[in-house]
C-alpha cells in the first residue's frame, strides 16, 4: 500500500511540474524536459499496473520497456539543455550523433519479440523480472546514457559560480537524484540479469523529492546560468575517458572470452591489455590529438576561444621564471606554439644596423630560416596597422626577398613586437598542426602576447644595460680609490720634497727621506697589484694578524710627525688588541687623522685615544674643528662624493668604512658644528689571537 502511495504522489507531482513547464517555458528543451517528466510519471503508473495485476503483467511491463527506451535520447538532451537555456539547434555534432544513437533503443523494442527482452513467471508475487539476452543489453546501454547524463549535469553545476550557482543548485541537485537512482535502479539487470521492481519505492520517493527541489528552483529561480567550464578539466577529462573506454573495453573482451570459454581467453586479455594500454599513451601522448581537443573544446564549449585572463597569467608566470635571456626567448616561442598549435616559431630582432631582422631562437624542429629584409611596405604596415600578417589573408602583397623569406621558412603568421610605435621585432610562426579556424580572437591575443613579450624583451635589455652601468661605476669607484690613495702618497712625496730645499744636507733627514721614498714605492706597488681585483678588499682577501691598536696608532702619528714637523697630534690611551689586516687598519687610522688635522686646519688640537671597551677595540680621534651639521652626518656620511671640504673626492670616509666592515667592525660619528668631532674605529677584541665574542 505504501509503495502505491508513493508512486501514486509521484506521478501527480511528475505531471504536475511537466504541464507547469510547459506552461511557462517556450523554448523547444524545455519542452524535451517536460516530456522526460511525463516519462518517468509513464513508468511508474505502467509498473504499479503490472504488479498490481490489473492488465496483463507481461505486456504492461513490455509498454514500460517501450517508455523506458525513449528516456536515453530525452536525457541526453535534458543534460545538455540543463541550466544553459540553450537552442537545440546549437547542440554540437557529436552530441547529435549520440542522441540519434538512442533511437536504436525504441528501434530494438519495435524489431525484437517481448522473449528477447524480458519473462517474468510470477510478477505478482517475486516482484521480479528476468532479463534475456537483448533486455540485458539494453538495460546496460540506459545506464550508461544516464551515467553520460548525470556526469554533463553534475559538470554543469560544478561549473558555476555565485548566483548562477544559487539559480542552478536545486534543480541540478533534483536531476542528479532522478538519474541517480534510475542507475541504482538498473543496475540490477547488469548484476543479477534481472530488474527487481520490489525497489520501485525507493525509486519513486527518490521522484517525489526531486520533483519538490527541481519545482521549487522553477517556482523561485528562473533563467539560465553562466557557465565556466575549466579548460584544465575538460582537457583531462580526454585521459579519463580514454582509460575509461579502455577499461571497459578490456572488460567486455574478457567477458566474451569466458562466455565462449576459449581455453587461451585469459593470455589474449593478457596481451590486449598490454597492447592497448601502450597505445593509449600513443594517444595521450600525441600533439595532434591534443591539438585536436583544444579546438573541439573551445568550440563546442566555449563562446570565447581563448580565455584571455588564464592566458596572460600563463604568459606572465612563465616570464616571471627566466633569469637569463635565452630563457625569456624560450618562454616567448613556447608560448606561441602551445597557444596557436603551429609546428615552430622563431623571433626575428634588428641587426645592428636595425634594417635587416635576424632569428635569434626558435622552437620546435630547428629550420633554415634566413635573414628577413622587409621592404617598405611592409614595415609600414607593421608600424602603423600592428596587425598580425597572415599568409592565407594576405592584406598586404609580399615583395620578391620577402616572398622568398616565406617561402623558404614555410611561414604562416608575421607577428610584430611593437612599442611605441616601434617594431622592435618580430615573430614567425608556421603551419598549424591541426587545420582550424582563425578568428580575430585568435590575432587579438597574438598582439595581447606580443605586447608582453615586447615589455618582457625591453626589461631584459635594461637590465643588461644596468648590468653594464653597474660595471662602468664599478671601475669609477676603483679609480676613485686610487685617485685618493695616489693623493694621499703624492701628499707624502710633496712634503719630503718641500723639507729637501732646507735639510737635504742634513745625514738623519737624508736617512728619512730615504726611507720615505721606499714605503711610497712600495704603497704604489700594492696599490698597483690591486688594481688588478679591486681597491678595496673582501673578508676574505684580508690579511689578518694579531694587532695592537694602539701601537699602530702611535705608529701612524709619528709618520705624520717625520713629513710634516708642524703637525700636533696626541696619541694615549692603552692597549687595544685584535685581530686585523695591518696595512688596511692603518690606513683607516691615517685617513681619520688627515681628515681631524684638515679639520682644525691649524688652529685647533687632534686627540688620538686607543683601549678596549667590553668586547671591542678601538681607536677614536676626537679635535677642536669645524664640525658638521646633523643634516649632513644623517644624509650624506660615508658615502662617496659627498664631503664638507672646499677640496676633495669624498672618497676617504667611504673607503674607510668599507675596510671596517669588511673586518667586522663599526665607525661611529660625534659632532657638533664650531666645536669639533669624535669618530670611534671598533674592532673585535682579541688577545693572542682569540677574538671575543662581542
Amino acid at each position: 500500500m505504501i509503495g502505491l502511495i508513493l508512486s501514486g504522489l509521484a506521478t501527480v507531482l511528475l505531471l504536475g511540474l511537466a504541464a507547469a513547464v510547459v506552461r511557462n517555458e517556450r523554448a523547444l528543451s524545455q519542452r524535451v524536459l517536460s516530456g522526460a517528466f511525463v516519462l518517468l510519471a509513464g513508468i511508474e503508473g505502467a509498473d504499479q499496473l503490472a504488479m498490481n495485476g490489473l492488465l496483463d503483467p507481461l505486456s504492461v511491463r513490455f509498454g514500460a520497456m517501450f517508455l523506458e527506451s525513449l528516456l536515453p535520447g530525452i536525457l541526453l538532451i535534458v543534460a545538455m539543455s540543463s541550466g544553459r537555456g540553450l537552442s537545440l539547434l546549437r547542440v554540437s555534432i557529436p552530441w547529435r550523433a549520440a542522441t540519434a544513437a538512442t533511437l536504436l533503443f525504441p528501434l530494438s523494442i519495435i524489431l525484437f519479440p517481448a522473449d528477447h527482452f524480458l519473462y517474468a513467471p510470477d510478477l505478482q508475487s517475486e516482484r521480479l523480472v528476468f532479463l534475456g539476452n537483448a533486455g540485458y543489453w539494453f538495460y546496460i546501454g540506459v545506464m550508461l546514457t544516464c551515467v553520460v547524463a548525470l556526469a554533463h549535469v553534475e559538470a554543469t553545476l560544478v561549473s558555476t559560480k555565485g548566483v548562477d550557482r544559487w539559480k542552478y543548485k536545486f534543480e541540478a541537485v533534483g536531476l542528479i537524484g532522478i538519474l541517480a537512482v534510475l542507475i541504482f535502479y538498473y543496475s540490477q539487470g547488469l548484476l543479477y540479469r534481472t530488474i527487481n521492481m520490489n525497489l520501485i519505492p525507493v525509486r519513486s520517493g527518490v521522484l517525489i523529492i526531486a520533483a519538490l527541489l527541481i519545482g521549487y528552483a522553477r517556482y523561485r529561480r528562473s533563467g539560465a546560468v553562466t557557465i565556466a567550464v575549466s579548460r584544465h578539466v575538460l582537457y583531462r577529462s580526454l585521459t579519463v575517458f580514454l582509460v575509461g573506454v579502455y577499461l571497459l573495453v578490456l572488460g567486455l573482451i574478457g567477458e566474451g572470452m569466458r562466455y565462449f570459454e576459449l581455453s587461451f581467453g585469459r593470455v589474449v586479455t593478457v596481451f590486449l591489455g598490454f597492447t592497448g594500454g601502450l597505445a593509449i599513451l600513443l594517444l595521450l601522448f600525441s600533439d595532434r590529438l591534443r591539438r585536436r581537443v583544444t579546438v573541439l573544446v573551445n568550440k563546442h564549449f566555449y563562446t570565447k576561444k581563448h580565455d584571455y585572463r588564464e592566458q596572460w597569467l600563463d604568459f606572465t608566470a612563465r616570464l616571471a621564471t627566466c633569469r637569463t635571456r635565452d630563457e625569456v626567448l624560450t618562454s616567448i616561442l613556447t608560448a606561441y606554439t602551445e597557444t596557436f598549435g603551429v609546428g615552430w616559431a622563431a623571433l626575428y630582432l634588428p641587426d645592428t644596423e636595425g634594417s635587416d631582422y635576424v632569428r635569434v631562437a626558435i622552437s620546435g624542429p630547428d629550420r633554415e630560416t634566413p635573414e628577413l629584409l622587409p621592404a617598405a611596405g611592409l614595415s609600414a604596415y607593421f608600424a602603423y596597422n600592428g596587425r598580425v600578417f597572415d599568409l592565407q589573408r594576405p592584406e598586404y602583397e609580399p615583395q620578391a626577398e620577402e616572398a622568398a623569406f616565406i617561402r623558404r621558412a614555410a611561414a604562416r603568421f608575421i607577428v610584430p613586437l611593437k612599442s611605441n610605435g616601434r617594431v622592435d621585432g618580430l615573430v614567425v610562426l608556421g603551419k598549424q598542426i591541426v587545420l582550424e579556424d582563425i578568428t580575430y580572437e585568435d590575432y587579438d591575443l597574438m598582439k595581447v602576447l606580443a605586447r608582453q613579450a615586447d615589455q618582457a624583451l625591453s626589461n631584459m635589455l635594461l637590465s643588461e644595460k644596468l648590468a653594464e652601468m653597474g660595471e662602468m661605476a664599478a671601475v669609477a669607484r676603483v679609480s676613485s680609490f686610487v685617485i685618493h690613495d695616489l693623493k694621499n702618497q703624492t701628499s707624502s712625496l710633496s712634503l719630503v720634497l718641500d723639507n729637501a730645499a732646507e735639510h737635504i744636507e742634513d745625514p738623519e733627514f737624508q736617512r728619512d727621506m730615504m726611507t720615505t721614498l721606499r714605503v711610497t714605492i712600495d704603497k704604489m706597488k700594492n696599490l698597483i697589484l690591486r688594481l688588478r681585483s679591486r681597491s678595496v678588499p673582501e673578508r676574505d682577501a684580508l690579511r689578518v694578524e694579531p694587532l695592537d691598536l694602539h701601537l699602530l696608532s702611535q705608529e701612524t702619528v709619528e709618520d705624520l710627525k717625520k713629513l710634516k714637523t708642524a703637525v700636533s697630534v696626541e696619541c694615549r690611551g692603552s692597549r687595544a688588541p685584535s685581530m686585523a689586516d695591518r696595512e688596511e687598519i692603518k690606513k683607516v687610522v691615517l685617513n681619520l687623522i688627515q681628515n681631524a688635522l684638515e679639520a682644525v686646519n691649524g688652529g685647533g688640537s687632534v686627540t688620538v685615544e686607543t683601549g678596549r671597551n667590553g668586547f671591542w677595540a678601538y681607536v677614536s680621534v676626537a679635535d677642536s674643528g669645524c664640525g658638521m651639521t646633523e643634516e649632513f652626518m644623517k644624509q650624506h656620511l660615508g658615502k662617496p662624493f659627498r664631503t664638507t671640504k672646499d677640496t676633495g673626492l669624498g672618497i676617504g670616509l667611504y673607503q674607510c668604512k668599507q675596510i671596517v666592515e669588511a673586518h667586522g667592525g663599526r665607525l661611529h660619528f660625534r659632532s657638533t658644528p664650531g666645536k669639533g668631532s669624535l669618530v670611534t674605529l671598533s674592532l673585535a677584541s682579541a688577545e693572542d689571537g682569540v677574538i671575543a665574542n662581542p
